[in-house]
């Protein structure tokens, strides 16, 4: 549960399952993960905030903003951990209950496709 306001941060845990060694990058969670945050009250999609609109815009005309430059090698069945300001991404300034799921690509030595987290249910009050 967070405050109208407060920021509201989701930790992502990533465990290799396969067999092999993997490797990560982490360069921008806004970048590294697909976030869906939808409004339980009407089953709709969160907007983007500003802030996000404007880095998505400059990604797309080539220009990055790189938040950190991390490689992460997980052996099998080992874990690692990130964090998303989720609202720094999304408008959560209206308090409610709100869902969020967030999916990364499979890393190349995987194949194709991508791996989506639980459903978090997040609250946010007065």
């Amino acid at each position: 549960m967070w405050a109208v306001g407060a920021p509201v941060f989701v930790i992502v845990t990533m465990t290799n399952n396969s067999r092999r060694t993997l490797h990560l990058s982490l360069i921008n969670p806004a970048f590294d993960y697909r976030t869906t945050v939808l409004d339980n009250s009407t089953g709709r999609p969160v907007q983007e905030t500003e802030q996000y609109r404007k880095m998505r815009e400059e990604s797309q005309k080539g220009v990055f903003q790189a938040a950190r430059f991390v490689i992460v090698t997980l052996k099998p069945h080992e874990s690692c951990r990130d964090t998303i300001e989720v609202s720094y991404l999304y408008d959560l300034s209206h308090p409610g209950e709100y869902s969020v799921q967030v999916e990364r690509d499979k890393p190349t030595d995987l194949g194709k496709g991508g791996v989506q987290s639980n459903v978090i249910k997040a609250a946010i009050t007065q």
